[in-house]
């Protein structure tokens, strides 16, 4: 697929947001509220704000659900609706069993946005900011971090550090433990795109981890104009041109602001060029 008719289709996606009477963000956490208490009925639920979902475990765990991402996932395609949810509710279920040692095997290097723990303290509130995961983390670059998780079968498990303590390996040796597993578990890489502008294809989840395979960042792969720059609005969607194509560069731009607003699992607006070692902000 081209990367421009792929740039079509996320626009003919965003554009069925237009479609009449849509569920608003109260009325998509109500009827998140109804499934989710349908089908985990041992697990107490209480409705917090829009988009925010408190689940209580019997053993009175507290786990907060925040539906920001399906929602916008919904936006996207309004016809899909109990899919949708019914995907997100069942990686839930992960959250409510009880809790089993990490695979380190499993270990992947999640990029989130470098106010990711500030977004997860909005969402709770100052109240409950002491019951927010304490979880593995690092920084990456002045607008990224890299939080470690744990791919499973259904979902990704951000372990917290105490998890982590567990399995006696030392933090600097972390980063590399989970790029080495992420080549392993991550599908087949696809290159999308033609005449210096490109983007890539690898299963929806792990897109943005790709910025830390360093091997992978060079001119035999990528064959652009200057230095290589990314944007990456989602997690599933890394944007590669160069540093003097300017013209693609300034097209890009609404784009990427709008995958970010409108677009599930938002990671950031702005564009980042390689150094030779690692992606910086520019």
């Amino acid at each position: 697929m081209k990367i421009f008719s792929k740039i079509w289709t996320l626009l003919k996606l965003r554009d069925s947001k237009l479609q009449k009477n849509p569920l608003d963000k109260v009325e998509f956490t109500h009827y998140y509220f109804k499934q989710i208490s349908e089908k985990y009925p041992t697990i107490s639920y209480e409705l917090v704000e829009p988009l925010t979902i408190k689940a209580i475990t019997a053993k009175g765990t507290q786990v907060y659900h925040h539906l920001d991402n399906s929602f916008r996932e919904y936006q996207m395609d309004l016809n899909d609706l109990d899919k949708i949810l019914e995907r997100y509710i069942t990686a839930s279920g992960n959250l409510y069993k009880e809790p089993k040692d990490i695979d380190k095997n499993r270990i992947v290097p999640i990029i989130k946005p470098i106010d990711y723990f500030e977004q997860l303290e909005s969402f709770t509130g100052p109240e409950d900011s002491e019951n927010l995961p304490n979880l593995v983390w690092e920084p990456y670059n002045e607008g990224l971090i890299i939080v470690y998780a744990e791919d499973q079968e259904n979902t990704i498990n951000y372990f917290h550090k105490e998890e982590f303590e567990k399995l006696k390996i030392e933090k600097q040796d972390l980063k590399e433990l989970s790029i080495r597993n992420l080549e392993e578990i991550v599908p087949k890489i696809e290159r999308s795109g033609e005449n210096g502008s490109y983007m890539l294809i690898a299963g929806g989840d792990y897109e943005a981890s790709l910025i830390l395979m360093t091997d992978l960042w060079n001119s035999d792969n990528f064959a652009v104009d200057g230095d290589l720059v990314i944007a990456i609005p989602n997690r599933d969607l890394v944007l590669i041109t160069g540093s003097n194509n300017y013209e693609q560069l300034k097209h890009w731009e609404t784009f990427v602001h709008e995958c970010y607003d409108t677009g599930n699992h938002p990671v950031s607006p702005n564009f980042f060029q390689w150094n030779g070692e690692r992606f910086i902000l520019i």
